[in-house]
């Protein structure tokens, strides 16, 4: 047998990962704007459409990506999908990332601020891993 990318998956997950981030600045929110010496009413605005886009976009692509990276290395279990997501993610977001973020802006970037940023495409990423390594379309 060999896999497919599961659609409805991938969908279901870009609903996912956009509830994934309204949870995690909703527990890390209030940190993320200390650190960044700013309160709610810096942001109370309401946000341009774009953003949220953009944030679906990167979303669709992600898993996608990730699924199509799956059915090629043939993670068709849960915890080889969550493996194969966590070294994508480690390997390609968070040093790349972590490493900008140290140069940029004089190296004023702390690492609570750094790891809050990556904590929750770590824990998209780790969702996303699971769901489309365990609930795979086979074809004969």
């Amino acid at each position: 047998m060999t896999a497919r990318i599961n659609h409805i998956a991938v969908w279901l997950l870009v609903v996912v990962h956009q509830l994934v981030g309204i949870g995690w600045y909703a527990i890390f929110g209030e940190k993320w704007l200390n650190i960044h010496a700013r309160t709610m009413t810096d942001i109370d605005r309401t946000h341009d459409w774009k953003a949220y886009a953009l944030a679906i976009v990167a979303a669709i692509v992600t898993n996608y990506v990730l699924a199509w990276l799956l059915s090629r290395v043939n993670a068709t279990t849960a915890v080889a999908g969550l493996k194969t997501a966590f070294l994508c993610w480690l390997g390609f977001l968070f040093v790349e990332y972590a490493t900008i973020c140290v140069f940029s802006a004089f190296e004023t970037n702390p690492w609570p601020l750094i790891l809050i940023d990556m904590g929750r495409p770590l824990i998209a990423f780790a969702i996303s891993g699971l769901v489309l390594g365990g609930w795979q379309r086979k074809t004969a």
